[in-house]
């Protein structure tokens, strides 16, 4: 329990943080951010005050509902701990990954999600050897 709730806590923070970057960078991103890529051309904008805080919004509701949904109700192999980290960890870098193009830096957005589709593959390797 103890590791769950410090992995709910990471999770939270990471999202927190990038809530926070974006307040810090507010001044410096358009008014309309890119949030969704086709290739390498984004194609789907929405206001700064939504590209900064809907997904940390979203990620601590999603860390919320999954301490609300009674255990009975889930079957996360390796714990939801894991998993709640990688949500945190995977947002958080998803985040960056928006604040950075839509502050002028130009890069491969698949590319740049290559971490994400590693850790992936580890968690599910871990969850694998844990359940």
């Amino acid at each position: 329990m103890y590791g769950s709730r410090r992995a709910d806590a990471v999770a939270v923070g990471l999202l927190a943080a990038a809530a926070l970057a974006g307040l810090a960078l507010w001044a410096s991103l358009p008014d309309q951010m890119a949030i969704h890529w086709s290739g390498s051309e984004p194609n789907s904008y929405v206001s700064k005050p939504l590209g900064v805080f809907a997904v940390p919004a979203l990620g601590v509701a999603s860390v919320v509902l999954v301490r609300l949904v009674p255990d009975s109700l889930t079957s996360t192999p390796g714990g939801v701990g894991p998993t709640v980290l990688f949500l945190g960890v995977v947002l958080a870098w998803v985040q960056g990954i928006v604040y950075a193009w839509n502050l002028g830096y130009r890069f491969d957005v698949g590319l740049a999600v290559v971490p994400v589709l590693v850790g992936a593959g580890l968690l599910v390797a871990y969850a694998t050897t844990q359940g």
